[in-house]
């Protein structure tokens, strides 16, 4: 993707973003699923095709038992699912090294990602919080990781803004400003996606030799196909529990979040990146 059609897509996808959060309603959870389940999972569509192809049977079987586990931990003990599923995700997005160098400015982002929409929305997280544990969590939990993420997201924010200040890029800095600014279900898929998922996604198009998103595309359709319909299936489960569709959402995406962060590294095979 050349710079010009690099940044007519991310004005397309913030418009749509301030859109969403303007016409409120259902739109920001639409969005929410549409940027941050849809496009923001394409990276790890690709998880089989980085797994030696002796071992992609085993590793198919872990990766399911471990996405199902952890849906089982989330019905069980929803709270401990939760506060996991946000600690592994700070964790697993600090590990990003296309867009920061510095290892203090590459932890910054993964308590930014996390963080950054309870900085000016604590409460809304908060609600959103107590919604995706359910009933039985406990009356506290969704206000004190609220509390928690907003005072992570503030340092975070000093460090990701004087960054790209220093970098001159008007683009991350306004990446980040919107993602504190929005509503917390856009603005997070908007910094999980421009922050953490397009630039994976690009690395593994090159890792892969598919520099063409078609080509891409084409390569992981199988699997693209396979979680549409694992994600509907446990949406619906889910749905059921809380019919706002915020329970099923985090559920949906931590099940493909867990492996894909804690399975897929004790399989990947190291591969040189094409050089054409």
């Amino acid at each position: 993707m050349n710079v010009r059609a690099g940044s007519r897509g991310w004005l397309a996808l913030v418009f749509c973003a301030v859109a969403a959060s303007m016409i409120g309603g259902g739109l920001p959870l639409a969005f929410a699923v549409a940027v941050g389940l849809g496009l923001g999972l394409l990276h790890g569509a690709s998880d089989l095709h980085v797994v030696n192809a002796a071992q992609r049977l085993p590793f198919i079987a872990c990766y399911l038992a471990a996405a199902l586990a952890y849906l089982a931990l989330w019905q069980i003990a929803s709270a401990i699912a939760l506060v996991t599923f946000l600690l592994l995700s700070a964790w697993h997005f600090s590990h990003e090294d296309e867009l920061f160098e510095h290892p203090s400015e590459r932890l910054a982002l993964g308590a930014f990602i996390v963080g950054a929409p309870a900085v000016l929305h604590r409460q809304t997280v908060a609600r959103l919080l107590d919604l995706a544990s359910g009933t039985h969590a406990p009356s506290a939990l969704g206000i004190g990781l609220a509390s928690a993420l907003a005072a992570a997201g503030v340092l975070a924010s000093v460090v990701l803004l004087r960054a790209a200040w220093r970098k001159g890029d008007g683009r991350l800095a306004a990446t980040l400003v919107a993602t504190l600014c929005l509503p917390p279900l856009v603005g997070f898929a908007l910094g999980f996606f421009v922050l953490h998922a397009a630039p994976q996604t690009r690395t593994r198009q090159r890792l892969l030799g598919t520099c063409k998103l078609g080509a891409y595309l084409r390569l992981t359709r199988p699997v693209l196909a396979a979680a549409a319909l694992f994600a509907l299936i446990v949406a619906a489960v889910f749905v059921r529990q809380e019919h706002t569709g915020i329970r099923s959402l985090f559920a949906v995406l931590a099940a493909f979040a867990l492996p894909h962060m804690l399975v897929l590294p004790r399989f990947v095979v190291a591969r040189p990146s094409p050089t054409h």
